[in-house]
């Protein structure tokens, strides 16, 4: 890992929260569904960061009914809490992975504009 220099003054993080769909009978229950949702946290240190991203994600919780299941949304956790070292405008860079690869791997990582998430539907959405 690379260091950077401590004079930075971080004002924003990411927040990697996980919630589980728990069908009322959890007992019986072997599969969970899983969301892991971004969140963008404003705050002056990371301990203040890691309080707003739980009390956000304990927000979160609700009744559900999932294809004709009730359940509940249920807050699990803060999986990861990512600090953005530049300021937020257009086109900034808010995080970031570093990993070496093969140039077949390489290739293979880039999708056709057509596979990327932002271009495909919408789906299991409901207002």
């Amino acid at each position: 890992m690379r260091n950077f220099s401590n004079s930075i003054q971080i004002k924003w993080y990411i927040s990697y929260e996980i919630l589980v769909f728990e069908k009322d009978d959890t007992k019986l229950q072997t599969a969970f569904l899983v969301w892991e949702n971004l969140i963008l946290i404003e705050a002056d240190s990371p301990e203040e960061a890691l309080d707003k991203a739980i009390s956000h994600g304990k927000l979160s919780e609700e009744e559900l009914l999932i294809d004709d299941e009730k359940g509940y949304c249920r807050f699990k956790g803060i999986r990861k809490l990512v600090p953005i070292y530049d300021e937020l405008v257009d086109g900034v860079e808010i995080e970031w992975h570093e990993f070496e690869s093969t140039k077949d791997q390489l290739r293979r990582m880039i999708p056709p504009k057509k596979k990327l998430q932002a271009f495909q539907p919408l789906t299991n959405f409901e207002n």
